[in-house]
């Protein structure tokens, strides 16, 4: 059996590590994201990884040094190949994965790459050989002395000079062709108190919400707006649930910016929508799309953070460019009504809900015409 693979990687991935004794990898690069995927669920007794050990890799965060010393931590076998470009996945001598993605968030997730999945012997069997011949390439074998020894030249090495200004790159990015040059929220509805089970109906909340129309927030003490919303802004609408405890996506808008005048509940709006007397201050939302089904079928916020994790949010993916190692994606979340998403979380949640869509169908447009509207937006 040859498959070809170009999407859900990950998921190609894990299925093929289950019951894998001896995994083999041979990637140029390596990031701290797919080493914890690969720490988490491999179950088996020895890892071999051929990468590249040319620091100014690391030094530029194309290459992570902290991975490979976590790799190193939980007894990996590593060596260092210089040149290396292949990228190969061998389990066992069961199958193999032969592709164009590096074992990073941006081969697994965020790039367009292309492999195929065999099983066939030959393929196999040719694979391994050639992984066999990389591995004698380096007689060593990596240690920690040596991952301190280039921290430490890292560190003191002189900062890289700034060079001219970069000739532009004319090719279509495949995320940018996604997600665009627009931010992304995730918006909070509903609170811990009051989560729902998976099984609810998405038009029964729609029923007696206000997300088809706008985000809602409680007013804060000095009267601090949602001001970070512009125009045209893409916005999930995610709902607290339960059993297990989650964040639900169940639609998607584009915003408006805030007006401090406008975008205060009236007394019509809380008339129709009692709650919004304690939720009165608002951010208008255009173009609301809701996955017809129940919360069970949607796109679920902790999937994102397991698949992701620093690289899940903004605020997370920025402390881990400034060196934070120690970072909880969840933390992010606490007691707050909304998150923006990084450039790697909004693809991934663009493509969730695409998904969603194609086999749950969307909220027809006729429903919603028939909630109330609030005010209109000229």
């Amino acid at each position: 059996m040859i498959k070809t693979i170009h999407e859900n990687w990950l998921e190609e991935f894990n299925s093929e590590l289950k019951n894998t004794k001896t995994i083999c990898i041979v990637s140029p690069f390596i990031t701290d994201n797919m080493v914890k995927h690969l720490i988490d669920n491999f179950k088996g007794k020895s890892i071999k990884v051929i990468t590249r050990f040319d620091l100014n890799d690391f030094r530029k965060g194309v290459s992570s040094l902290t991975a490979i010393e976590s790799l190193l931590k939980n007894k990996a076998q590593i060596k260092g190949v210089m040149g290396l470009h292949s990228k190969l996945y061998i389990f066992d001598f069961k199958s193999v994965i032969i592709t164009s993605a590096n074992f990073t968030n941006g081969g697994f997730f965020n790039n367009k790459e292309f492999g195929i999945l065999s099983d066939e012997s030959r393929t196999i069997e040719e694979s391994y050989s050639y992984f066999k011949d990389l591995w004698k390439i380096d007689s060593g074998i990596l240690n920690q002395n040596q991952i301190n020894e280039w921290r430490d030249t890292i560190a003191n090495s002189k900062p890289l000079p700034k060079t001219s200004e970069a000739l532009p790159d004319y090719g279509v990015s495949y995320q940018k062709s996604i997600i665009g040059k627009r931010r992304y929220f995730i918006k909070f509805f509903g609170k811990g108190d009051n989560r729902l089970t998976l099984n609810h109906k998405i038009t029964d909340e729609l029923k007696g919400g206000c997300s088809h129309f706008a985000l809602s927030f409680s007013r804060a003490k000095n009267d601090a707006r949602p001001r970070r919303y512009k125009n045209g802004d893409v916005v999930f609408m995610a709902r607290m649930t339960k059993e297990p405890n989650d964040y639900v996506i169940f639609g998607r808008a584009i915003s408006y910016t805030h007006d401090k005048n406008r975008d205060i509940a009236s007394k019509e709006d809380i008339k129709h929508i009692p709650w919004l007397k304690e939720w009165p201050i608002l951010v208008r939302v255009k173009n609301p799309v809701f996955i017809d089904s129940i919360y069970g079928n949607c796109p679920k916020l902790f999937n994102l953070i397991e698949e992701l994790d620093y690289d899940s949010f903004a605020s997370t993916r920025i402390k881990y460019d400034k060196g934070i190692r120690n970072i909880n994606p969840k933390n992010t979340l606490m007691r707050k009504g909304d998150v923006i998403l990084s450039e790697s979380g909004a693809q991934w949640m663009e493509l969730a809900f695409k998904k969603a869509i194609e086999q749950e169908g969307e909220v027809e447009k006729t429903l919603i015409a028939k909630l109330y509207q609030g005010q209109k937006i000229f």
